[in-house]
């Protein structure tokens, strides 16, 4: 497995794949991430070695070490992260396939339909590859109508620790999430908006905002929290008091038995914006999410959400109809027990570290 990275939330499925593979992996990443992202520590018994990235021009990547390990390397199966701005994975792809060495791609894919030169570019790209690993399965219907083989798809989903939520999220009864929210509001029986993702711009908490400003005219009083930091803040601050609406601004947290008390509080999660890891994360806490429907504009983590179970998808960018998403998804302070087992159920049946692990080894030890 060949990532510049590999990001801290990967750490379960790399266990898994230590633990309970029926292949033998070979981990080839850099220790650091840019920007400040946070990247995970492999064991002592990981085959595991550093190859440095130099990030160059914004999204462009050469990886060291990529290409000896393409012309040199003793595996029989390749997976790279799929990304078509890094030279390194061009040339480290060909030469493995010309090695004879299977070589597939794990990517988002398509998030929308391509057209012009960048769709030409991405299409010659991922032709490289005997196969694609996708999160989900909108990008491989895309792939499939762009003219790719149907069994060259391989939807592995995504995955957080969800045996980690599930134990920390047994531990909040209705009792202590009474007290919780009595700490943290001052009253028990408010419902609770959660946002919980770095506050920018492309997130827009700007919408939920003036959507709870929206349901408070109309009688609704809703506590939001925002659990992340980031340039919007202060704006969203001034916004929150200007409108009257209760927010609490936690900052950045990066603790799970931490993010689990908000979403233990949460009526449901708001992302106004796309929704990727932090759908994930909710469901696993039995919390339902909203988002909005274009889909050319989400995560692939949206496919997650099945309207009326286990959250709802407003009009993009209409205020309006996101109030009335979450006037309905807070009639009631907490989840019923039937929406918590429907969200968990979600992330049981295609979000967890195991069933992606079963996935990508079926690609992976085909042909």
């Amino acid at each position: 497995m060949i990532y510049p990275f590999f990001a801290h939330y990967r750490a379960p499925l790399v266990e898994a794949m230590l633990r309970h593979g029926q292949a033998r992996y070979r981990f080839l990443a850099d220790i650091a991430g840019p920007f400040g992202i946070e990247v995970m520590r492999f064991p002592p018994e990981a085959d595991f070695h550093r190859t440095r990235c130099l990030y160059a021009s914004g999204r462009l990547i050469w990886q060291f070490g990529v290409l000896r390990e393409a012309m040199f390397g003793a595996c029989g199966t390749y997976i790279f992260l799929g990304n078509f701005a890094w030279p390194s994975t061009w040339l480290g792809a060909i030469v493995a396939r010309l090695r004879g060495r299977r070589v597939l791609f794990w990517s988002h894919g398509w998030t929308r339909q391509d057209s012009g030169a960048l769709g030409r570019l991405r299409g010659a790209f991922y032709r490289i590859a005997h196969g694609l690993l996708l999160y989900g399965e909108r990008a491989r219907g895309i792939g499939i109508r762009l003219g790719f083989e149907p069994d060259r798809l391989h939807v592995i989903y995504n995955s957080l620790d969800a045996e980690e939520q599930f134990r920390l999220a047994s531990v909040w009864t209705d009792d202590a999430v009474n007290r919780e929210r009595t700490r943290l509001f001052g009253r028990c029986e408010l419902p609770v908006v959660l946002a919980s993702a770095r506050l920018t711009r492309t997130k827009r908490f700007d919408l939920l905002l003036a959507a709870l400003a929206r349901l408070r005219g109309a009688g609704r009083e809703i506590v939001a929290v925002f659990v992340g930091d980031g340039p919007e803040r202060t704006p969203l601050e001034a916004q929150a008091r200007s409108l009257g609406v209760t927010a609490l601004f936690a900052g950045a947290c990066y603790s799970e038995p931490e993010l689990a008390r908000y979403f233990a509080c949460a009526s449901v999660t708001v992302s106004p914006g796309n929704v990727g890891l932090t759908c994930m994360h909710s469901l696993g806490y039995g919390v339902p999410v909203i988002t909005h429907d274009d889909l050319d504009r989400q995560g692939p983590e949206v496919e997650a959400i099945d309207p009326g179970r286990t959250g709802e998808l407003f009009r993009y960018g209409d205020v309006p109809s996101l109030a009335e998403a979450i006037d309905r998804w807070t009639r009631r302070p907490l989840p019923t027990a039937e929406t918590r087992e429907a969200c968990r159920a979600v992330i049981r049946q295609r979000y967890h570290p195991r069933v992606q692990l079963r996935l990508i080894e079926a690609a992976a030890l085909d042909g």
